[in-house]
């Protein structure tokens, strides 16, 4: 066996047992006793409820970025983008990686995250909150070189994708790994079915605010924010020209909005057009409702951008019962046959990317 294979069948056995540590840790802490918001407790609670297989995912997603590197875990620097409950971020310094950066666009989450590390018993070298550009700030300014970038189910609901990994390409580092996975598989119907649903729901109904809600989503249907936006921003509108605008304007930020809106007004029409029947996003925010993209478009999009890419369909998690523990591993054995053929049946998707020299 070659030094590589070696090192890579010795990083699988040391993630697992750091898999089952970090399990048992999980299982004996007390959440609701912790100090951190209700949104968090709530989000923890439920990855707890079903932490083999997300620790068995998250393990995954951590063996993809750090297989190919000749770097030795002490000596990693990863980063956690997006990293939510910090789940990730634990399981990496679990597993003994030396630098883990964990970031956050919501500072609640920043601040949650360094709360439940510490009941823990575990430290995450830096927390940056903000988004992509805070990330990149932090990094350039501090002269950090990383090693790799990994997120599960954070990709979806980047407002600007392509743009996204032209700022990750500018990272002063050389040669880093990008693992992106996502649930929000569009390849899968039976995901697509249920998500389109949760799509309309936000598009159309105002939702009630409850005590996990964080301070940033809009309560609003997307479609009245939208409307108010463009009011707003054109008073001479008329009813009818308002509301053909807020629906053609499906999918945008505010200020894009504003400039559909002002395109509109000098021109008669306007020239964007949503691309999908039910795509939606947080107009104030551009958090997109579970982005159902396609991914030969998502591909292209992260090549043309510096990086030698892959997507590939992503594989089941075994605990829970007998049965659908048989049934995920006949489909498990159908993906790793099949690969990306096989796409329509898997959980989530991942993005395995590179940047080039």
């Amino acid at each position: 066996m070659n030094s590589k294979k070696a090192q890579n069948r010795l990083l699988k056995t040391n993630l697992a047992k750091a898999q089952e540590r970090l399990f048992a840790k999980l299982s004996g802490l007390d959440v609701s006793s912790l100090k951190i918001s209700q949104s968090s407790k709530k989000y923890l609670k439920s990855k707890i409820g079903e932490a083999k297989n997300m620790l068995g995912l998250y393990g995954r997603l951590l063996y993809l970025a750090m297989r190919q590197s000749d770097v030795l875990p002490e000596d990693f620097v990863l980063v956690d983008y997006g990293g939510g409950n910090g789940l990730i971020s634990f399981l990496a310094l679990e597993l003994g990686v030396g630098t883990v950066i964990y970031n956050d666009i919501f500072d609640v989450s920043c601040r949650d995250a360094a709360i439940v590390a510490k009941a823990l018993d575990l430290k995450i070298s830096s927390i940056v909150s903000g988004d992509v550009d805070q990330l990149i700030e932090y990094l350039n300014s501090n002269s950090i070189k990383i090693n790799a970038v990994v997120s599960y189910d954070v990709i979806e609901h980047i407002y600007d994708v392509k743009s996204h990994f032209e700022q990750l390409y500018s990272i002063n580092s050389q040669g880093f790994a990008v693992i992106y996975a996502s649930g929000a598989n569009a390849a899968n119907p039976r995901y697509v079915r249920h998500i389109k649903k949760a799509q309309l729901e936000v598009e159309y109904k105002d939702r009630e605010k409850t005590p996990d809600a964080k301070e940033r989503d809009c309560l609003q249907s997307y479609l009245a924010a939208r409307r108010d936006i463009i009011k707003a921003h054109a008073p001479a509108l008329d009813p009818k020209q308002v509301e053909k605008l807020a629906l053609a304007t499906r999918g945008l930020i505010k200020s894009d909005i504003e400039s559909c809106v002002d395109e509109f007004v000098a021109c008669g029409s306007m020239s964007y057009k949503p691309n999908h029947p039910t795509n939606t996003c947080d107009p104030f925010t551009g958090n997109w409702c579970e982005h159902l993209m396609d991914l030969g478009w998502l591909e292209s999009a992260v090549r043309q951008s510096g990086f030698d890419v892959k997507i590939m369909p992503g594989f089941y998690g075994l605990a829970g019962s007998p049965a659908k523990g048989a049934a995920k591993l006949l489909l498990n054995g159908l993906i790793r046959l099949a690969g990306k053929k096989a796409m329509f049946v898997a959980p989530h998707f991942v993005v395995q990317a590179k940047k080039r020299p």
